[in-house]
């Protein structure tokens, strides 16, 4: 037990320090893969919406970073208003006025969400973060980008996602998607 924890502990620490490396110029599948997830979602933060629309949505925080995490519709505007996509929290459309004038924002620390990035090292790869509160993000996916991995990244976006919704309290993210057979920090749980 202690010697798998200090692996999952050394493997984290090496995504982190590789997804800091700069990417000077994403390669063409990096961005493609950002706009299937960012479609597969179907709406971006201050997307206009429906008036009772309460679902997923994604945002970008730089050109290799994207955030996925609950939302639901605001009205903006006065006596015509629109329905745009915000956070899932009271003051979420703050974030949508931010976020159309191209400020940086980031995910309040009430919700859970999810961070795809990409890092450098002898290869790019491609990481999912499982983000809650103010602690730090735990890496719950790596790949290597050159192993084609749209479909398990896919599924660990959905198993996350299914994570962030149900949240058991007496499992840890890792102990929920090992059953699911889903590779965790590049190894098989």
């Amino acid at each position: 037990m202690f010697h798998a924890k200090l692996l999952e502990l050394e493997s984290e620490l090496l995504a982190k320090q590789e997804s800091e490396r700069a990417l000077d110029q994403l390669m063409p599948e990096c961005s493609i893969l950002l706009d299937e997830i960012e479609n597969e979602i179907g709406l971006r933060l201050a997307d206009k919406a429906f008036n009772d629309w309460k679902g997923w949505l994604t945002f970008k925080r730089s050109k290799d970073s994207l955030i996925i995490c609950r939302g639901r519709a605001f009205s903006i505007g006065g006596i015509l208003p629109q329905w745009r996509a915000g956070f899932d929290v009271v003051n979420g459309a703050d974030a949508i006025s931010e976020y159309q004038r191209h400020f940086d924002v980031s995910t309040p620390q009430e919700l859970d969400h999810l961070r795809v990035n990409f890092g450098v090292g002898a290869t790019t790869r491609v990481f999912l973060w499982y983000g809650e509160n103010i602690a730090a993000y735990r890496l719950i996916f790596q790949a290597d980008m050159s192993e084609e991995p749209d479909k398990a990244l896919h599924e660990a976006i959905v198993e996350a996602c299914i994570w962030i919704l149900t949240k058991p309290k007496e499992m840890t993210l890792p102990e929920f998607l090992g059953p699911q057979g889903l590779v965790v920090n590049g190894s098989q749980d």
